[in-house]
C-alpha cells in the first residue's frame, strides 16, 4: 500500500502567540509567529522527517 503526501491531513491551529501546524499521521509538528513562518517551519520539519525515513528505508535489513 502506498500513501501519497496529498492524502495526509494537517491541522493549522491559531495559538495566542502565533500558529501551530500538526500532522499526527506522520508525527510532524511546527510553530511560527505567523502562518507563513509556521508553514516554512513545517516544510523544513517534514523534509527532515522524510529524509530520515528514506535513509532508514535504504539501510540493509539485519535480523541479528
Amino acid at each position: 500500500m502506498s500513501v501519497k503526501i496529498k492524502d495526509i491531513k494537517t491541522k493549522v491551529i491559531k495559538e495566542d502567540e502565533g500558529y501551530s501546524i500538526a500532522c499526527s499521521a506522520l508525527g510532524v509538528y511546527s510553530t511560527g509567529k505567523n502562518l507563513q513562518d509556521a508553514k516554512k517551519n513545517y516544510l523544513k520539519a517534514l523534509e527532515l522527517h522524510l529524509s530520515v525515513l528514506r535513509e532508514k528505508a535504504t539501510e540493509p535489513f539485519n535480523l541479528h
